[in-house]
C-alpha cells in the first residue's frame, strides 16, 4: 500500500470503524486525523478540535504504513456495536450467539443513567458483515 487513497480503501474493506479516523471523505469529531501539512504526510490526534502531531514524513509509502500499524495497536480502531441492553438475561443469549457463530467479541458494560446498567458487545472488522439481523435482535433503542 503506497497512497492514502488506497489505505483508506483498505479501512473501508476490511471494516475499520470511522467514529475516531478522519481520513479522505471520512471525518470524526475526535480521534486519528490523517492528512497532508507543511511537514509533508501528517498524522494528528484530534480532541475537541485541538490537533496535535503525532508524527510527520517526507513520503507518502511510509506515511501510510506508520498509520496503519497505529491503528492496528487500537483493537477499537476495528470495533462496532452490535448489542446494547438492560437487560443481563439478553447480553447473555447475544454472547451465547456470537460463540455458536465463532465470532470474536468484546463485552463491555457501562453504568447509565439511574443507577441502570447498559450491557454492550462490540465485535471487530469484518465481522460485522455478518450480524445485520443479530443487530436487529439486540440493538435495543
Amino acid at each position: 500500500m503506497k497512497t492514502i487513497q488506497e489505505l483508506e480503501q483498505y479501512l473501508e474493506e476490511n471494516c475499520y470503524s470511522f467514529g475516531s479516523i478522519t481520513i479522505g471523505r471520512h471525518y470524526a469529531y475526535e480521534g486519528l486525523v490523517v492528512k497532508t501539512c507543511a511537514l509533508g504526510y501528517c498524522l494528528f490526534s484530534s480532541e475537541r478540535g485541538h490537533e496535535t502531531l503525532i508524527k510527520a514524513f517526507p513520503t507518502e509509502e511510509e506515511f501510510v504504513n506508520y498509520t496503519l500499524s497505529k491503528l492496528d495497536e487500537d483493537p477499537w480502531c476495528r470495533a462496532h456495536i452490535v448489542a446494547f441492553t438492560f437487560d443481563q438475561k439478553q447480553i447473555k443469549k447475544a454472547e451465547l450467539k456470537l460463540k455458536l457463530m465463532g465470532i470474536r467479541y468484546k463485552r463491555n458494560d457501562i453504568p447509565y443513567r439511574a443507577g441502570q446498567t447498559a450491557y454492550r458487545i462490540f465485535v471487530y472488522g469484518r465481522d460485522i458483515l455478518r450480524l445485520e439481523e443479530f443487530k436487529r435482535q439486540y440493538m435495543q433503542h
